[in-house]
């Protein structure tokens, strides 16, 4: 059965974004802000192995300080130039007391800025100052990283040779063919690595601006209740039976109006009469808006929601259609539907049917423009809350019994009443 309460499709939603909030760290982690941490443990591993680097308190300093540039960086709105700076300035800040002055005379820190103020301003014009540049800066980033992996294997080697730290000795390293080699192909790997990046973020940009066409499509045409439920809890789309609230809204002497009226004319006035209603209708939570010709359905969960938004919507219409000589009726009825996705297999809508949307629709239609006509059913369940008149009841097609309806006037939220289950 369909929960109506947000309680079961938010807590699924927010355990999927929480989710892809951890992917997200994790990406950032392992494509940018990790480099460093990556190739500075397997360096220092290298050169005096596990047990000094596990015991060494700087190494977990640096850590904590890129897993929160990492955090920071996987925002949606980050900052890419400030934010390459959290890492470094974190490590800094918390390890300059450690070892006082020996530490701007670390090489693998110099290392750390250098390559950290690199990233930071290639990101920056990539995604903030000259984001039209895209396509030579991924590469050119790339290439930098492999620059960090140089630089960290030259420490490396002056280190474990206890060689003097100098221009002519790094030249003098790479003058020999397998440095020569590793130098060359480090470089190439990072070349085509960039290359590599760069089509695979375009082809997330051509997803993502299609999941986002795509989403909105399915939204206008079955409503953010019924997208939304589909991805967090797709089996509470069957068919079910609920008690729902129904709201019909119509423009009255529409058809009139519009043979007297140029084609464009009455679209143009019938787009802004949307508009306007069917915001006012979907601010209170709606599970459906059906919006046919000049007339708007509109689901709900209780009978509260229901009466908030038809005056809402009354509203709006009455803003949009006097000066066009029209108005609206519209009509609220509760009870029994069975609500579902309906349809073949390759259209289908969700939408409620049953004895319910039919006698709301009679309602309606008996109802003058400008005014709201409930149900006996509604007013009973809004109690002492509503100020009715009684109105003449209406004898429908296929009734036995004339339905007894209530012009709705006024009706007090009750404090300890939510407006949704």
């Amino acid at each position: 059965m369909l929960n109506t309460s947000p309680t079961k499709p938010h807590n699924l939603i927010d355990t999927r974004l929480h989710g892809t909030r951890m992917s997200a760290f994790l990406r950032e982690l392992l494509s940018n802000s990790g480099h460093f941490l990556i190739f500075n443990v397997l360096s220092e591993i290298s050169l005096f192995g596990w047990r000094s680097y596990l015991t060494s308190q700087s190494h977990y300093l640096i850590t904590i300080a890129l897993c929160a540039q990492a955090w920071y960086l996987s925002r949606p709105k980050a900052n890419r130039f400030w934010g390459n700076f959290i890492g470094p300035t974190i490590y800094t800040l918390t390890d300059l007391p450690l070892d006082g002055l020996e530490f701007f005379q670390e090489p693998n820190h110099l290392i750390l800025w250098i390559f950290c103020l690199a990233i930071a301003t290639l990101q920056g014009l990539r995604c903030h100052w000259t984001p039209g540049l895209k396509n030579w800066i991924v590469p050119l980033e790339s290439f930098t990283r492999s620059g960090m992996l140089i630089s960290l294997y030259v420490i490396l080697k002056i280190k474990a040779e206890h060689l003097p730290l100098s221009g002519a000795q790094i030249l003098d390293i790479f003058s020999t063919a397998h440095h020569q080699f590793f130098l060359e192909s480090t470089i190439a790997i990072g070349l085509l690595v960039g290359l590599q990046t760069l089509q695979v973020s375009q082809q997330q940009e051509i997803l993502q601006e299609t999941a986002v066409a795509l989403r909105n499509l399915a939204q206008w045409g079955l409503g953010t209740h019924v997208v939304s439920t589909a991805i967090a809890d797709p089996d509470a789309l069957g068919f079910q039976r609920r008690d729902r609230a129904i709201v019909f809204l119509d423009v009255r002497g529409f058809t009139h109006w519009c043979e007297q009226t140029a084609p464009d004319r009455v679209a143009q006035v019938l787009n802004t009469y949307y508009n306007g209603v069917e915001p006012a209708a979907a601010e209170f939570d709606p599970l459906r808006i059906t919006l046919t010709a000049d007339e708007v359905m509109a689901i709900y969960p209780t009978v509260e929601q229901a009466v908030n938004a038809a005056q809402k919507m009354r509203d709006a219409a009455i803003a949009v259609l006097s000066s066009h000589g029209l108005g609206a009726g519209c009509a609220i009825h509760y009870g029994s539907a069975i609500e579902g996705l309906f349809g073949s297999e390759d259209v289908r809508t969700y939408t409620a049917i049953g004895d319910v949307v039919n006698t709301a629709k009679r309602i309606e239609s008996a109802t003058p423009a400008g005014e709201i006509t409930i149900s006996d059913a509604v007013y009973r369940q809004l109690g002492d809350r509503a100020i009715v008149e009684p109105c003449e009841a209406i004898a429908a097609k296929g009734k036995s019994e004339p339905i007894a309806v209530w012009r709705l006037l006024e009706w007090r939220q009750s404090p300890d009443r939510p407006d949704s289950c």
